[in-house]
Order: C-alpha cells, then structure tokens, then sequence
C-alpha cells in the first residue's frame, strides 16, 4: 500500500502512562482510534508533568491515510499557540468577554456570549 505525504492534524491526548501516551488523532478515523506515543515525546513538547497530559492538544504532521497506528510516521509535534497565521489556532481565553468558553469547529469559533440571543 503507497502511503500519501504526511498531513497536519489536531492530537489530543487521551491517557497518559509513565512509557506510553494514547493521543486520538481528528483527522485519523475521525478521532476514533489512539496511537500511541512515547511520554517522554509529549512532555518534552508541552513541559507538563504526566499526570497533567490527559486533554493536552497538539498539533503532529501524519499519514493520516494509515491503516494502522505504526503506519502514521508521527513527526514535528507542536503546541496549538505555536502556529500563528493557521485558522484553527486555539483560541484566546482572555478579553472575549465570554469567560474563555468558545463554540463551534476549530475554523468557525466565536466566544459563547450571555448576551446571545
């Protein structure tokens, strides 16, 4: 099978053990299925302590067209904040207004208003 160029997709981590992090991939069987990292990749890029990982999202380059979690090629993760210029940047938590709630997908986010009608 001839895997496609790697693809940049959201990772959010899952679990996270003392070798190995489970991270559910959106653009890998739609989040369905985790991949497993190594911990110590996932902390080196957050700088948080394992019992903090679980929720974490980052951003990884994939094969996302992988049948199977060794066939993804996982390389160059980064935090969300790290990549100004891309639409589904995490929001801003602060001066919205709205607490730092947001709704809606990651491309079409606007804050959650008391005021909305």
């Amino acid at each position: 099978m001839s895997l496609k160029a790697h693809t940049r997709t959201r990772a959010t981590v899952v679990r996270a053990g003392y070798y190995t992090t489970l991270v559910s991939l959106a653009d890998w069987y739609g989040g369905q299925i985790l991949a497993a990292v190594d911990t110590s990749v996932v902390q080196k890029i957050t700088r948080k302590a394992r019992q903090d990982l679980p929720g974490v999202e980052l951003w990884v380059w994939a094969r996302v067209d992988a049948r199977s979690a060794e066939d993804l090629a996982l390389k160059d993760w980064t935090q969300p904040t790290a990549n100004p210029g891309n639409a589904e940047t995490t929001p801003p938590s602060e001066g919205d207004g709205a607490g730092g709630v947001w709704a809606g997908s990651p491309a079409n986010t606007v804050p959650i208003s008391p005021w909305a009608a």
